[in-house]
């Protein structure tokens, strides 16, 4: 049986947002006000939007530009992830952890937009929160941490089955759980939750929605790129990894030295911004 863990809920500024927004009556100034509120957010936000990931060439100054130049939609995402890591307030999970999340989503973005297939915030959404269960199970595991180390070698299949035997439960059903109680898109807590067998689901052998394979074949691309650009996994590509990466290639239809001059690019671009 599936062990029920703590879940954070979600904070009341991003309820609040979210509401604004579903009724059509969110706007630039009602926004900025709402960030105003909260200094810790306010802070948070303006570094994570001078961060290379941006790639704005001059420095974003107040939260009035940071607002106009991203727009609603971004920005909102953006606070999203932020919030997130407040709920998480004494993990052990270093800041990098945290970073390569926010890279890892807005490298879904880019890649959401620049192949035209699907709602780019969604693959914001699931690029942040990808390995959100990571921070669930060190909030409620004091063993967690000892665990990871000693499993990280694992491919991410096999590093399922054996949390799973550890603790009765895995960290990508934990994610794919918070993203439930925070009334996320379904098909971004499929995403979440199914980047174990991603390979067999962009090869047909699993159904889901085609939303949702959309995803994962956009994340996977994404990790791949993040990997290259920070190192921060430390995994050498195993043959779950090759496989997976030519699953999410081929069910998208780019071809092998088109995403490769992509990598490059995109690396490139995100070291000259550092």
């Amino acid at each position: 049986m599936t062990q029920a863990l703590v879940i954070p809920p979600k904070p009341d500024v991003l309820m609040e947002i979210q509401d604004l927004m579903a009724a059509d009556r969110l706007e630039l100034d009602t926004l900025t006000q709402l960030i105003k509120q909260d200094v810790s957010l306010f802070s948070i936000l303006m570094s994570a939007v001078n961060s290379p990931w941006f790639g704005f060439k001059n420095e974003v100054e107040s939260i009035d530009v940071a607002v106009s130049l991203l727009g609603l939609k971004r920005i909102t995402n953006l606070l999203q992830a932020i919030m997130v890591r407040s709920c998480f307030k004494g993990s052990p999970l270093q800041d990098h952890f945290w970073d390569t999340a926010t890279e890892v989503a807005s490298i879904s973005d880019n890649l959401a937009k620049q192949y035209g297939i699907l709602n780019a915030e969604h693959a914001y959404t699931t690029g942040m929160l990808h390995n959100i269960g990571v921070a669930i199970m060190h909030k409620n595991f004091d063993s967690f941490s000892n665990f990871m180390e000693t499993a990280s070698h694992f491919s991410i299949d096999r590093l399922c089955v054996i949390q799973r035997q550890t603790f009765q439960t895995d960290h990508f059903l934990q994610g794919a759980k918070l993203t439930q109680s925070w009334f996320m898109p379904k098909q971004v807590s499929q995403a979440i939750r199914y980047q174990p067998i991603a390979e067999s689901i962009l090869n047909g052998r699993k159904e889901v929605s085609s939303d949702a394979a959309n995803l994962l074949a956009i994340l996977t691309l994404a990790k791949n790129i993040s990997n290259d650009y920070r190192h921060y996994w430390n995994i050498q590509e195993d043959e779950f990894q090759l496989k997976t990466m030519d699953a999410a290639l081929n069910y998208l239809d780019i071809h092998k030295n088109e995403f490769k001059e992509y990598k490059e690019d995109y690396v490139e671009n995100l070291m000259a911004n550092e």
